[in-house]
């Protein structure tokens, strides 16, 4: 009796201990998530500051977009490294994943845009060969190994998310304001970071005439030198938020678009002003 007594006492324990164990997984999967997190910025904070005596290994993103990771000028190309905790990452993430974005991509989850840029470069955002973000993974003859990049991707969505959380600023309609934009935006990236063009075309006269001179072909160019006679910055709305529907029956322009998730009303208006200023 003791024996049948003793074996029902610890099958009871043993239900209870699992039943609590299944009760409080979640809470303990969670935490330890948080953990794994943690450490993962923490080493992607490590691998994209500056190169040091203390912390040689490195990627230095900082080289190119700042040690805050607002982005700055790519060495003497004239081109601008993207502000990388702009809101418009977390769009792109967010359309990526069906309309939401609520946690940074998990170490063997599938590539997302922030991981994939990392991995192969500039030319996954621009189509640009010659892109100056070089492609960092061992994949692709890179010095980066899958952990780096990981770390590097929790980071960079982690600046994300913070900017995704924050209402929408109202941009003031001003020529400096705009020159923000025109930085934050990344447009220096094509446009140059003194306007004079790179991939894309000089903007340097923008303010006098329409740029015409255009990389791609266009199908309706009568059009667009018609719409910027009759209302220059209601035609600039046009064009950047979606060129090649307003202006190319759909088919690419090399200009991305810019929907209102990406710059807002007010960012737009600011830019148009700044771009408006820009006469030679």
């Amino acid at each position: 009796m003791r024996i049948k007594a003793l074996g029902i006492v610890l099958i009871s324990a043993l239900s209870l201990f699992t039943a609590f164990y299944w009760l409080t997984d979640p809470a303990r999967r969670e935490n330890a998530y948080k953990t794994r997190l943690e450490e993962l910025v923490a080493y992607g904070q490590e691998m994209f500051g500056d190169v040091t005596p203390e912390n040689d290994h490195t990627a230095n993103c900082a080289k190119c977009h700042g040690k805050d990771g607002t982005g700055g000028p790519v060495g003497d190309t004239g081109r601008l490294a993207p502000n990388l905790h702009s809101k418009s990452i977390y769009e792109k993430l967010k359309a990526q994943n069906g309309g939401t974005f609520t946690e940074i991509r998990k170490p063997g989850d599938p590539p997302d845009y922030v991981n994939l840029v990392i991995r192969f470069g500039g030319v996954v955002v621009s189509g640009d060969v010659n892109s100056p973000m070089p492609a960092w993974s061992t994949e692709v003859s890179g010095p980066l190994t899958v952990n780096q990049i990981d770390a590097l991707t929790a980071l960079v969505e982690t600046w994300a998310l913070e900017a995704g959380s924050k209402p929408d600023e109202v941009i003031p309609d001003t020529v400096e304001a705009g020159q923000k934009v025109f930085v934050d935006a990344g447009c220096g990236g094509c446009h140059g970071a003194d306007l004079s063009g790179a991939i894309g075309p000089s903007l340097l006269n923008i303010g006098n005439a329409p740029v015409t001179d255009l990389p791609t072909p266009i199908a309706h160019l009568d059009q667009l030198q018609a719409d910027y006679a009759a209302d220059p910055r209601a035609f600039l709305e046009r064009w950047i938020r979606d060129s090649a529907v307003n202006y190319n029956d759909g088919t690419a322009t090399g200009m991305p678009v810019h929907p209102e998730g990406k710059v807002s009303a007010s960012a737009l208006q600011a830019l148009i002003t700044f771009l408006l200023s820009q006469k030679q």
